[in-house]
């Protein structure tokens, strides 16, 4: 086998291998509210529940569900309200009621793992499966890894902005440094390659 067409399975190899891995970056909506009488994204419509009618956005394999029991049917709704394009207030507890909540799973359920995200929140509870991890407050990046979860939520009483979701399915084996290993090889493999022609 020769070496380009060695280094070409490789990559083709690397690039599987990083097929799970997702950013929800937002850049997809373009308009400043959505729902509450404002048209709905094409990757956006609401569900009836036993505890009202929620909000749901699909991205990428992966769905936001604003849970707003207190609002009317309808009338939940999110918004750019950070002035940033695409980081869009996707909990806004002053409107939507002070029991609302967004959830982030997988379209179809099963697990998944996150890496990071940024938000802009005035005090918001972050829980996964039921299980509270942190209390956060302001502005920053979550980067402590969560792994193998089914269900991130997201509480408070009022902004809940969020961007840059970097996610993953479950079980997607991480690469880090794994290219330049990768091509060291090849590089080692045509050295010997030279040495017995």
């Amino acid at each position: 086998m020769k070496p380009k067409a060695i280094l070409a399975a490789l990559t083709l190899g690397v690039a599987a291998a990083n097929a799970g891995a997702t950013v929800l970056t937002f850049d997809g909506l373009t308009g400043s509210m959505y729902g509450d009488g404002f048209p709905l994204a094409a990757n956006m419509h609401y569900e009836s529940t036993d505890r009202g009618t929620n909000l749901v956005y699909e991205e990428s394999g992966y769905r936001l569900t604003l849970n707003a029991p207190e609002a009317d049917a309808g009338a939940a709704h999110v918004g750019d309200g950070t002035f940033d394009p695409q980081t869009y207030n996707w909990h806004d507890g002053f409107e939507n009621g002070a029991d609302t909540f967004v959830t982030l799973t997988r379209i179809g359920g099963g697990l998944f793992d996150l890496r990071s995200f940024d938000y802009y929140t005035t005090g918001s509870t972050l829980s996964t499966d039921g299980n509270l991890q942190a209390f956060l407050e302001g502005g920053g990046t979550w980067s402590t890894a969560l792994n193998g979860i089914t269900a991130l939520r997201f509480t408070s009483g009022a902004v809940n902005a969020l961007a840059n979701v970097d996610v993953e399915a479950a079980g997607t084996v991480p690469l880090p440094g794994t290219l330049p290993l990768l091509l060291g090889g090849v590089a080692a493999f045509g050295a010997v390659r030279r040495r017995r022609t």
